[in-house]
């Protein structure tokens, strides 16, 4: 009798040792902030990608756009695009990673206003003509390449590219592009587990009139916009 007593005990306190062990391992896990979350990358070199960033109108200023998604085309497919080559190394800072990444993602080649006024688009695709982000003159957006859908409000800044992009998939979605909420209009957060990241730009140009048509796009005659953001 006192054996029977003694072992029920004893696979009592297991059992509930058990529980103990996973209730502290949950608790350490929800507590404890998830590193290394990059699970895999790929260096792809592109001839025929097309870059598109969107516009969205703001609903109570005139010809002023808050900024959208920024997604790059190629082979069939379309996913979220960094156009900055330094995002790779604020990824890595920031998300750490489960695979060895080289030494040329993780520097800084560019020279902000002297690549701008040079019209270096090498590791800055604002620093282009084609979706020019003035650095003297806040939130203006200068190109010869805004688009528009019929029946659309949103305007497109859409043009070609060749060279090499970093393709990620992390393991879980992360937050891509930061949204806003000032009281008068809210964008969400961008969330993503795999997009892309620029890594060098060697050419950029403007579609062909046919290109354009088959992305349903009509060229619209402005060569400037406002972008709004909130401080």
């Amino acid at each position: 009798m006192r054996e029977n007593i003694h072992s029920s005990a004893q696979r009592h306190i297991s059992v509930m040792g058990c529980l103990l062990m996973a209730l502290l391992l949950l608790w350490s896990f929800i507590i404890t902030p998830i590193h290394a979350q990059v699970e895999r990358y790929e260096i792809l070199h592109l001839t025929d990608a097309i870059v598109i960033c969107e516009y969205l109108p703001h609903p109570r200023l005139d010809t002023t756009y808050v900024e959208g998604n920024v997604f790059i085309y190629f082979n069939g497919r379309t996913v979220p695009f960094k156009t900055y080559s330094d995002y790779n190394k604020y990824l890595i800072a920031d998300h750490g990673s489960n695979v060895y990444i080289p030494e040329c993602l993780l520097k800084t080649e560019e020279e902000p206003i002297e690549n701008w006024l040079d019209y270096n688009y090498s590791y800055n695709l604002n620093y282009s003509e084609h979706n020019r982000w003035s650095p003297w003159i806040k939130g203006r957006i200068e190109s010869n390449d805004f688009y528009k859908r019929a029946g659309k409000k949103t305007l497109y800044v859409v043009f070609a590219f060749e060279g090499e992009i970093v393709m990620y998939k992390m393991k879980r979605k992360i937050i891509f592009a930061y949204g806003f909420n000032d009281g008068i209009y809210k964008v969400k957060d961008t969330k993503s587990s795999k997009f892309a990241v620029l890594k060098k730009a060697e050419k950029l140009w403007s579609l062909t009139t046919e290109e354009a048509n088959s992305m349903h796009l009509k060229k619209v005659e402005i060569n400037h916009i406002h972008r709004f953001r909130p401080d």
